[in-house]
């Protein structure tokens, strides 16, 4: 079965994300391309885009299930799948690129721990999303094409699962990027 959009974004997607780590890792960029505010600005409408899309798609997606009326749940998954692509993917860019020029401008990654603990933590989301969130939700795409409950649920189950476990480094990234430390 030929992989979706959603999908072939989303792993085009990790695979620049983890190139992003690897030249922050190197100490690139040097400098910063524009003013440390811009890039703050953008690092915070990143993360309330690509954080907002993880915590709104599950939500839709969950009413929908417990509507349990056939109609929703493929919509809501449709729509999941398109707001991968058009919200979380432009936020996570926007987060890790103007994350890392501000990093630059405190002296880059290894100098500050958190920063180091934030980078391993986005490695180990983008294996999770490559290995299982995004083989998972294009299971669920085609389950709910089926119609078949059992598909359903099965997908479901595993889904929900990929997306609450890659949700801790996440949440970890967050709590470190709002502490320092």
């Amino acid at each position: 079965m030929p992989l979706s959009l959603s999908a072939r974004v989303s792993i085009l997607s990790n695979v620049v994300a983890l190139g992003a780590l690897a030249l922050a890792w190197s100490g690139w960029p040097a400098e910063p391309p524009f003013a440390y505010n811009l890039h703050k600005a953008l690092h915070i409408a990143g993360v309330v885009l690509f954080a907002g899309n993880l915590v709104a798609g599950p939500l839709w997606i969950a009413y929908a299930w417990f509507r349990d009326d056939g109609a929703h749940l493929p919509f809501a998954v449709r729509t999941l799948v398109d707001a991968d692509i058009w919200i979380t993917t432009p936020g996570l860019h926007l987060t890790i690129w103007n994350g890392l020029a501000m990093a630059s401008a405190l002296g880059g990654i290894q100098v500050h721990p958190w920063l180091l603990r934030s980078m391993v933590a986005l490695l180990v989301t983008s294996a999770l999303a490559l290995v299982w969130v995004v083989p998972a939700q294009e299971g669920l795409l085609a389950a709910v094409e089926t119609r078949d409950p059992a598909k359903i649920r099965r997908a479901m189950v595993s889904w929900s699962v990929g997306g609450t476990l890659i949700s801790v480094p996440l949440s970890l990234v967050f709590w470190w990027m709002v502490n320092k430390g």
